[in-house]
């Protein structure tokens, strides 16, 4: 496993952090806001469908770089669920999962591996997560665990599969399948001044050793990937601007270093990545109007740092993530509604190498859905259309996405 796969799964679990801690953040408001937390069970699944398509093919290197594959696309059918179940009036207890089917699609063959596509299918980890107040309802504690159901150990196909979909650039909703044994504690202080929600968050996310890579070649022994931990810091307010509600977080995320040992033949290599500090500033706009049950403007900015590599800061390994968009649902009666919404995107990628993994993209979509409900069940069904261009630093080619799937949830 290279330097910038680690580095593109990191990617992802950074993200996980930031969206634990908004849940937290909501956790810290007034005791009325906190029905969603306590006293309701719920389950979730939603079905979605993934696919992208590239106008030129993409070069990518095989997996022993001994040569170069040519990348026209990738699909993957993905399953999460999701159960919420109260404890008592105040703990809450979540868990969730997900079933995902990945393929990519290649212009002629591997010359390394003779196959014209890449596969990788699985069940993911399973994530735990208990949250309660600590303390009256200004400090809440959550304490998550990673269960290792995920494949881990994948063969030379499954991993040059993994160095696609995993890709920030395609943003499949679920990139990775295993990641090992991890857990995450943290802390939440809240409290309301001025007529605002305030809160400040720190957790620390841990993560044990496993093998990524069950069969790197003939005869090259096998390899553990231990990666580094991490601390989350988080401030965020919630509260309104006249009769709109607007939400407004900032974040850091620290680690310590990845290490990735290879032993065979009687000898071990040991490659080490510390990735530098991540910072991300998150707003939302709620836009009261008659006409919208919900109108939402949203941005979202993470930069990543430099990476250092054997302790030596890597050349052209920093980013820039930007997201922004537009979310709506208009009413058509008590029980339905129509789902509208636009987004736009520009990720610098990383130009530490030439691959799909750190590729940059710019470019925007549109989604078209329906929201159904009725006595605590809702359907979401909806569609998603995206086009942008893609830039890995040696290929730049358009891209066009489509997406479709359905949530379906119920609470009781």
């Amino acid at each position: 496993m290279s330097p910038q796969v680690a580095y593109g799964r990191r990617v992802r679990a950074g993200g996980a952090l930031v969206a634990a801690a908004a849940c937290l953040l909501a956790a810290a408001r007034p005791l009325s806001a906190q029905g969603r937390l306590v006293g309701t069970r719920s389950a979730s699944l939603g079905p979605v469908y993934e696919t992208w398509s590239f106008a030129d093919p993409v070069q990518q290197s095989t997996f022993d770089n001994a040569g170069n594959a040519r990348v026209t696309g990738a699909s993957q059918w993905s399953v999460p669920i999701g159960v919420v179940v109260p404890l008592g009036t105040r703990w809450s207890f979540d868990l969730s999962g997900a079933f995902a089917s990945g393929q990519v699609d290649l212009e002629g063959t591997d010359p390394s591996l003779d196959t014209d596509g890449y596969a990788l299918s699985g069940l993911t980890d399973v994530k735990l997560r208990l949250t309660g107040p600590l303390a009256g309802d200004n400090v809440l504690v959550t304490l998550g665990l990673n269960v290792p159901t995920g494949k881990t150990e994948l063969d030379a196909e499954e991993l040059s599969a993994l160095r696609v979909l995993a890709a920030p650039a395609l943003s499949f909703q679920t990139p990775a399948l295993g990641t090992g044994l991890g857990g995450t504690t943290g802390i939440v202080l809240a409290r309301q001044f001025g007529g605002w929600a305030w809160a400040f968050g720190a957790s620390y996310e841990f993560r044990g050793k496993y093998n990524p890579v069950a069969a790197l070649q003939a005869g090259a022994g096998q390899s553990d990937f231990n990666p580094g931990d991490g601390v989350h810091l988080s401030l965020g307010a919630d509260g309104l601007l006249g009769s709109h509600g607007m939400t407004l977080g900032l974040s850091a995320d620290v680690f310590t270093t990845d290490k990735l040992t290879f032993t065979g033949d009687g000898a071990s290599a040991e490659q080490s990545v510390k990735l530098g500090p991540v910072f991300s500033a998150d707003w939302q706009l709620r836009l009261a109007t008659p006409r919208a049950r919900e109108l939402t403007l949203y941005a979202v900015d993470r930069y990543r740092s430099s990476f250092s590599q054997a302790g030596t800061a890597v050349e052209g390994s920093s980013g820039n993530y930007l997201d922004a968009g537009l979310r709506a649902v208009w009413g058509v009666s008590p029980s339905l509604g129509i789902l509208t919404a636009l987004n736009a995107r520009h990720q610098t990628g990383l130009s530490v190498d030439n691959s799909l993994a750190t590729a940059a993209v710019a470019g925007g979509g549109a989604t078209l859905g329906l929201v159904l409900g009725r006595g605590g069940a809702t359907v979401q069904p909806f569609l998603r259309a995206q086009a942008g261009q893609l830039d890995t630093g040696g290929d730049k080619t358009s891209i066009t996405g489509l997406a479709g799937g359905v949530s379906v949830g119920a609470t009781f």
